[in-house]
Parts: structure tokens; sequence; C-alpha cells
């Protein structure tokens, strides 16, 4: 299956199917321009869903450790459950946040 994403065959192709003949050049050049700025939008897109994917996956790897930590601190010294419990829970949401803030971005 040819690449999507090469644009002067695929603009080409899709310029000839489309019209069923021959464009004239300016209007072939306009609409190939067009074409490449979507798909120049379609792999910014993509590189940016992989950058929030990337993240969130860091950061569930990131509180996955740090419960286990807790659970073991707190096995380790029951009366401190509640600021063991402060601190995770602050690290969490600065997490949550950090992924949030790379979603926006």
């Amino acid at each position: 299956m040819p690449n999507p994403l090469t644009r002067r065959t695929w603009n080409s192709d899709a310029l000839d199917r489309a019209s069923g003949h021959n464009l004239p050049s300016h209007l072939e050049r306009a609409v190939s321009h067009e074409v490449a700025l979507v798909q120049g939008r379609a792999i910014v897109q993509a590189a940016r869903t992989q950058v929030v994917e990337y993240v969130a996956h860091s950061a569930l790897r990131a509180v996955e450790d740090l419960t286990d930590m807790e659970a073991l601190a707190m096995s380790r010294n029951p009366l401190a459950e509640p600021r063991l419990r402060a601190i995770n829970d602050t690290a969490t949401a600065a997490l949550a946040h950090i992924v949030a803030e790379t979603g926006r971005s």
C-alpha cells in the first residue's frame, strides 16, 4: 500500500482522479499546497498524540511506584499514614497536572 503522506504522488493522483483530466498548473499547485498544509497539520497532531501518550505512560508508572512505596512505608510505620498519604496525594496531583498541561499544549 502506498504511503498516504507521500505528497507529490498522492496529490497528483488525487487531483487526476477527482477532475477526470489534467488541471491547469496554477490550480494543481494551489490544491497541492493546501493538501500539503492539511497533511502537515495531521503529522503535527500525530506527534502531539504520541507526546501525550508518553507523558501519561510515564506518569502512570510513577504513580504506581509511589503507591508501592507508600504502602511499604505505611507497613513499616502505621502512625505516619496521614503524612505519607498527603505526600503521595500531592505528588500524584502534580503528575496529573503535568499530563493535563501536556494535553493542552
